[in-house]
């Protein structure tokens, strides 16, 4: 293995590392939440709840997660847990893909901690000036349980809504 190589191989690390702290934070954000913070993270980007719902930017994120997450003293009272989390770095370092699994619990007063949300995480990133940002989140469900202690529009599990 020549010097090269080894400098190329430790930038590919370095990159992974520094997407996978951007993963790590907009799961942390909203944990903690610091719904501006996640925000943030969309700057440059476009977030999808669906493939018919992006969010365009820090604004529009930001709005949509104060309007519509529940807190309990200013927490949603969730763990973002994410695993398997597989990227890829373009030869020039200018772009990246990147998809991890999802589980997230939630434990809100007067109730057992549950899984409320299964899925993956679909990304894409660019480096600007030397620095990874978010340019889309697609988020893919797998399944759900009670989302109604989390988004205002949730109905209750079990519940027979039209």
């Amino acid at each position: 293995m020549t010097l090269t190589n080894t400098a190329s191989q430790l930038d590919r690390i370095a990159d992974e590392k520094a997407i996978a702290r951007l993963i790590y934070a907009y799961c942390t954000g909203i944990d903690t939440g610091q719904f501006d913070d996640t925000a943030r993270l969309f700057e440059q980007g476009a977030w999808f709840l669906n493939p018919q719902t992006p969010f365009q930017g820090a604004e529009a994120v930001s709005r949509f997660l104060w309007e519509n997450v529940i807190t309990y003293d200013g927490v949603p009272g969730t763990r973002h847990v994410v695993s398997n989390i597989r990227t890829d770095v373009a030869d020039d370092r200018a772009s990246a893909v990147s998809r991890s699994y999802v589980i997230v619990y939630q434990t809100v007063p007067g109730a057992t901690p549950q899984i409320i949300f299964q899925g993956a995480y679909n990304d894409r990133f660019a480096r600007t000036d030397g620095e990874w940002h978010f340019v889309e989140r697609h988020i893919e469900t797998d399944g759900t349980g009670d989302m109604s202690g989390h988004l205002k529009a949730a109905q209750p599990a079990g519940s027979n809504s039209l």
